[in-house]
């Protein structure tokens, strides 16, 4: 058995290679539900795992700032990813939030990965946009208001290719 979990990344990070990462999950209890109720559960988790994706992403952007001596203007932010995987069943857990955990995995098995959510690139340019006006919380309101686009894990080198 496996546990289908949601990590939030980034594309930059895909490219590196994910090492130990966090993923969001119903909990256990939401885990055994069926049908219509469990899948809205995992569309819930997807979700979380995207709004922590885009976080992650310019918290990352804006530390890649701080780090960076250049006067090239602010570091652009990575495209945010969340990773439809599915864990093994003996993956730790914590809570996160009411109804969902967050599990710690060691590694990523790119073989159990079910699928890939990305934005549009449209929709992230004008994320990355807003960040750079008003900040990175309203790029996350407005992302919040999008819908992740849906790739089969095979896609995934083409997605690199074309994201680059």
């Amino acid at each position: 058995m496996s546990i289908r979990c949601y990590i939030p990344t980034t594309l930059t990070a895909i490219r590196r290679g994910l090492g130990s990462v966090h993923a969001v999950v119903p909990d256990a209890h939401g885990r055994e539900l069926g049908g219509d109720e469990l899948e809205a559960r995992e569309f819930d988790a997807l979700c979380i795992a995207a709004a922590l994706a885009a976080t992650q992403s310019f918290d990352d952007a804006a530390a890649s700032a701080q780090e960076s001596a250049s006067d090239s203007g602010p570091a652009a932010a990575s495209p945010r990813a969340v990773i439809a995987y599915d864990a093994p069943d003996s993956s730790a857990g914590e809570d996160l939030a009411e109804g969902f955990d967050v599990l710690t995995l060691p590694e990523v098995d790119m073989t159990s990965v079910a699928s890939i959510h990305l934005d549009e690139v449209e929709i992230w340019e004008e994320a990355a946009a807003i960040a750079a006006d008003r900040g990175h919380e309203a790029a996350e309101d407005h992302l919040g208001d999008s819908d992740l686009l849906w790739y089969d894990a095979t896609e995934l080198a083409e997605l690199l290719r074309e994201r680059g």
